[in-house]
């Protein structure tokens, strides 16, 4: 990515959203009840989805669906830190989306 290109994307309100609601996700999931968690997964999933982050939609859906099937058990910790990767994908390049979703079945399976 050129600098020019991070800088503008360091900047984007969008992104800097998704990341806040992820970051404060991240720090206080372990307290918050799994209705909680997946309420908060589910407002990602609209965020994203309502602007064009796909990716990011995508995996705070599955997130949402993890937490509802499988409780605390559920990888949570692997979900938010792939949903910081997904605000960094160019939401117009479908194959690295594509390839971040991959790499995160890859982390999920492992």
């Amino acid at each position: 990515m050129e600098a020019s290109t991070h800088h503008a994307h360091m900047f984007d309100p969008v992104r800097s959203r998704i990341n806040r609601q992820v970051d404060a996700l991240d720090r206080e999931y372990r307290q918050l009840s799994i209705n909680e968690i997946a309420r908060r997964a589910d407002d990602l999933r609209h965020l994203g989805a309502s602007h064009g982050f796909d990716t990011v939609g995508r995996l705070a859906g599955a997130l949402n669906d993890a937490v509802s099937r499988d409780g605390r058990a559920a990888m949570i910790h692997v979900y938010l830190e792939s949903l910081r990767e997904a605000t960094w994908v160019d939401p117009r390049d479908i194959r690295a989306g594509e390839l971040l979703m991959a790499m995160v079945s890859v982390r999920l399976a492992s």
